[in-house]
């Protein structure tokens, strides 16, 4: 019986340190395509807040924000609970998060460039 359970105890053991392993993720890129040096893009770094942005490049033609899948998972108090996009015609795209339980401060989270961008939301 005393053999049983330590059976027991070292298999549930073996589960829960194999369930808390985990590989590591790749970083995700922040900075898409080769920004030229004379574009509005090359003066935003990620990390920057909108304010900034706005005021090194202006306002953007479109934008629109969606809510990410951690929105929905219960006592989660991260930042990154809603993404938005900002579009800028024939410069691309620029994505900040931000939102979460404690409010909203929007800072650069990737940066786009994509000379084609029609800068209108057409999702």
């Amino acid at each position: 019986m005393r053999t049983k359970i330590l059976h027991i105890g070292l298999i549930a053991a073996m589960g829960l340190l194999a369930a808390c392993g985990s590989s590591p993720r790749a970083p995700q890129q922040q900075i898409i395509g080769q920004i030229p040096a004379g574009s509005p893009f090359a003066k935003v770094q990620p990390g920057m807040s909108m304010k900034q942005v706005h005021d090194l490049i202006g306002q953007p033609t479109d934008s629109y924000n969606r809510m990410t899948g951690k929105m929905f998972i219960p006592f989660y108090f991260g930042s990154d609970a809603m993404r938005m996009e900002e579009l800028y015609k024939g410069q691309g795209r620029i994505t900040y998060t931000g939102v979460g339980a404690t409010g909203a401060n929007f800072n650069v989270y990737q940066i786009t460039y994509d000379p084609s961008e029609d800068g209108y939301n057409n999702r």
